[in-house]
């Protein structure tokens, strides 16, 4: 068969315009985003990215946190992929019918084999999203994206059906090259329309599929399926740094702190906008939009790329004189203030957005530009600037829960293994001065060497750092590095994890580099090592909560269910929500000083997760959550569940 004589002149018009389309909307898009004021290069460690690129861009590791999800998508995305030759193919035969890829001629039989069972999985992906999408309808993905998607999915579905009754036309026709290996094609032949006239039929499903294929090319940078061609960058540029560990300001040299404009966001937090998949994976399973807050880090995103598409424009013209700003745009301030950064957000999110740090940009403009925050949260801060701990108790009395306990301080002199970092609750909060009592007497029991700071010791400045307020947190910062290098410190335990992610991830950039341990690392060590022997009975049916700032943060899971595992007559039960998918106590982010008053607080929706395993015991390893779990306990009536840290538990053990 011979193409018509017009055909070959027609179809090169379709293809420049439609190529062209796509690439005057890269080029828009790109331009758009190097309108990014902030620079945050991200062309280090190239081994680690790539390997990111392979393991979260093509093999979508990440994707398959929802397994159900992860394989229906994956029939679609690697029909992408493979679909590739075909694509190929079938486009120059509408020049040169008949026309091959060269290839060896032993590859064509498993090529077209593959193809055709990659293109009949795509189907079944593709009825499987629609069947989510229009009977299930889970509440993620019913927003207004929801008509976008479902016309992405039909041009899908109609590039691969196409293909494969192009194939049958073939076979109808005779002239099918490797049929033996296009079995469903060859099926079709037999029972579809193609057999009644399949010359006529060939161009039809050829005509088809070129125009489908090349028309959603034009479209897809328009829609939000943009992400096929953006989330592969986002996947290499990702944050190598500790996950724990938020930017540093140059205080000095910066004129106008955080973000309340997009153009004030570096090109990778812009970039964010164009891969997101809109799966509402990162608002699902947010606690503060769980339990009615005015939080939705889904929209931070989307919201940040309309805003970017919409006034991009003027930016690159530098004419934004009176344009709407992002508390008007991409998020409300209610909605930046309940956010608890307890990470899952940015852990769930398929295609690496980080949604955590936007939030504590627009956080630290309100704070270091507009002078606003929560009328508590401003007490808070004024305690820790004038006695330099959120409880706002003298910081003579700092070491007053040692007393009788012959604690020794750094300032005495002596060598010690390991500086005991007390933190402000161990020091200051009545229930969380028996934790650290407790894990002291454990370390003097098993003859483990540690010593205190005492009154010299402040707060990290997590708190501060968590509302915005970069300043106060340098302070503090810059005071303790100061104070731990004088001592010549080089190994540090705490009980919390905010000062353990702080000390460990935030320090370095101030000159404060020290092995930073949590209790429950050491506990853990201390019982495999046999110097803790636990001999006593501990009776109890023991659900374990994962604080946010050890777990998803600093990927400490196991360390305290060891610890708990290894006391004689402990069981251990799982909350529904646990290690890495496990929900906030609402204390993060500096919420711990906030007034919750919309909605369900989030400690009484996680005490209702301890209530569902019918556990007589939650035990914990974070200051925050112990006294969250408290409050939970004694407004609810609740006190039978009794609340522990794990260093409590194993000092019962002894």
């Amino acid at each position: 068969m011979s193409p018509p004589f017009w055909l070959p002149a027609l179809l090169t018009i379709f293809l420049a315009v439609c190529i062209g389309i796509f690439l005057n909307r890269l080029a828009q898009i790109v331009g758009l985003l190097l309108a990014g004021r902030a620079r945050d290069s991200r062309w280090d460690h190239l081994g680690a990215r790539v390997r990111s690129l392979l393991v979260n861009g093509i093999l979508q590791a990440k994707v398959y946190r929802s397994a159900a999800v992860g394989l229906l998508h994956s029939f679609i995305f690697w029909a992408f992929v493979i679909l590739g030759v075909s694509i190929v193919e079938i486009t120059a035969q509408g020049y040169q019918p008949g026309w091959q890829i060269p290839l060896p001629p032993v590859l064509y039989g498993p090529l077209y084999f593959v193809e055709e069972l990659v293109a009949l999985l795509a189907i079944v992906g593709i009825g499987m999203a629609l069947f989510r999408r229009y009977v299930v309808r889970p509440k993620k993905l019913m927003h207004e994206g929801f008509l976008d998607a479902t016309i992405v999915l039909l041009f899908i579905l109609g590039i691969v059906t196409s293909l494969l009754l192009f194939n049958a036309s073939e076979h109808a026709l005779g002239i099918a090259r490797d049929k033996d290996a296009k079995l469903i094609s060859s099926f079709l032949a037999t029972v579809s329309i193609v057999q009644t006239n399949p010359e006529f039929y060939w161009w039809v499903f050829w005509a088809a599929h070129v125009v489908l294929l090349f028309t959603f090319l034009a479209y897809v940078l328009y829609s939000k399926h943009s992400h096929i061609v953006f989330a592969l960058a986002n996947s290499f540029f990702i944050d190598l740094e500790p996950k724990g560990a938020l930017k540093p300001i140059d205080l000095e040299k910066t004129e106008a702190f955080g973000a309340h404009r997009v153009e004030q966001l570096s090109l990778r937090s812009l970039l964010d906008g164009f891969a997101c998949t809109e799966c509402g994976r990162c608002t699902d399973n947010c606690p503060a939009n769980a339990t009615g807050k005015p939080l939705d880090p889904m929209r931070i995103i989307t919201n940040m790329r309309d805003t970017l598409l919409q006034q991009g424009p003027a930016i690159v013209a530098a004419r934004t004189e009176g344009l709407s700003d992002m508390f008007q745009t991409v998020h409300t301030e209610d909605g930046i203030w309940a956010c608890t950064t307890c990470y899952a957000c940015v852990y769930e999110c398929p295609v690496l957005n980080e949604h955590v740090p936007k939030i504590i940009d627009m956080r630290r403009h309100m704070v270091l530009m507009e002078g606003k925050m929560p009328p508590e949260a401003q007490e808070t801060m004024r305690k820790i600037e004038q006695n330099y701990n959120p409880w706002g108790i003298g910081w003579d009395q700092r070491g007053r829960w040692a007393d009788g306990m012959y604690i020794p301080q750094l300032s005495d002199g002596g060598r010690y293994l390991y500086l005991f970092w007390v933190g402000c609750a161990g020091s200051f909060d009545d229930r969380n001065r028996k934790v650290v009592q407790a894990f002291a007497r454990i370390l003097q029991r098993v003859g483990v060497p540690f010593a205190i700071l005492g009154s010299e010791e402040k707060c990290t400045g997590d708190p501060a750092r968590r509302i915005g307020n970069e300043y106060l947190f340098q302070q503090m910062a810059r005071s303790n590095v100061e104070t731990l290098n004088k001592y010549g410190v080089k190994r540090i335990v705490t009980c919390c994890p905010h000062c353990f992610n702080t000390l460990k991830n935030e320090y370095p950039e101030f000159g404060g580099t020290y092995e930073v341990i949590h209790h429950s690392q050491l506990l853990d060590t201390l019982l495999r090592d046999g110097k803790i022997r636990p001999t006593r009975e501990v009776s109890e049916l023991i659900t374990h909560h994962d604080s946010c700032y050890l777990g998803r943060y600093n990927d400490i899971f196991e360390e305290p269910r060891d610890v708990l595992l290894k006391l004689p007559g402990a069981k251990l039960v799982e909350m529904s929500r646990c290690r890495d998918k496990g929900f906030c106590c609402g204390a993060g982010g500096a919420r711990m000083w906030m007034e919750e008053t919309v909605g369900e607080k989030v400690n009484h929706r996680r005490l209702s997760h301890v209530e569902a395993t019918g556990a007589g015991v939650v035990a914990t390893a974070c200051p925050y959550c112990l006294i969250m779990f408290d409050d939970a306990a004694k407004t609810k009536n609740r006190e039978d569940i009794r609340r522990y840290d794990i260093a409590e538990l194993v000092e019962r053990a002894m």
